[in-house]
């Protein structure tokens, strides 16, 4: 099995577009393998199906430039860090050893998010346990950042995105049955409303003015950023 740069987990299909998909992209634009992970089907949302959902899902990863994603098959509305659900996730992280891994910040409207933060941090931390048993070797990756749900932080730092935004936003709307308004075959819900795109441009447009950027995602990480040359660090004091 080839292994992957990258890990980005998410609770339902379509967060980790939402959070860090601009991200992502840029990622898999320079060359860098990435495996997308859902924990759940999203079988108790109110529109679409897990059949369509997983369409969705496969179009979303395939815009971002990403060719692997898997679902963990846990259960949508009850996603709870228990004994399995962590082995699940130490699993997938011993199979593709990445660097780098993303999942969501603890702080969400959405218990399922909450949940998922905290199960990916701790499937995580068991992977890297030599003594804990999943019939193959540990992996601890070298680097964990925190993206945005609905609720936002301060960031450690910001990606400038400006030039996957388009990318992000096809990924997002591959979501026809979740984000189309004109997808008329259920109810309208809050992702379907015009509050809801103008949220999330406004979102990227700020975290990029902060960085004199038009669209930016901002991370947070757990810890303190080395920094080998500060004369090389691009940032903006003034």
């Amino acid at each position: 099995m080839a292994e992957a740069d990258v890990l980005a987990f998410g609770a339902h299909p379509d967060d980790i577009e939402l959070g860090c998909g601009g991200t992502l992209a840029k990622l898999a634009s320079t060359g860098r393998s990435i495996v997308l992970v859902d924990m759940v089907r999203g079988e108790l949302g109110t529109r679409g199906t897990v059949v369509t959902r997983r369409q969705e899902a496969t179009a979303a990863a395939e815009i971002l430039g990403v060719t692997t994603r898997e679902n963990l098959g846990l259960e949508d509305g009850n996603l709870r860090v228990t004994t399995p659900a962590k082995h699940k996730v130490a699993e997938v992280v011993r199979r593709w050893k990445p660097q780098l891994v993303f999942i969501p910040h603890w702080r969400v409207r959405h218990p399922d998010h909450a949940q998922a933060s905290e199960l990916a941090y701790e499937g995580i931390f068991l992977a890297g346990l030599p003594r804990y048993e999943t019939g193959q070797e540990s992996h601890r990756p070298t680097k964990i950042l925190y993206y945005m749900g609905w609720e936002e932080f301060d960031p450690t730092f910001i990606v400038d995105i400006t030039d996957q935004f388009d990318q992000k936003m096809e990924a997002i709307y591959a979501y026809t049955t979740q984000f189309r308004a004109d997808e008329s075959s259920y109810a309208p819900t809050r992702l379907t409303s015009p509050e809801t795109d103008w949220f999330i441009r406004s979102r990227m447009a700020y975290y990029g003015s902060l960085i004199g950027k038009k669209y930016g995602e901002g991370f947070l990480i757990r810890g303190r950023l080395e920094v080998e040359d500060p004369i090389a660090l691009k940032f903006q004091s003034f």
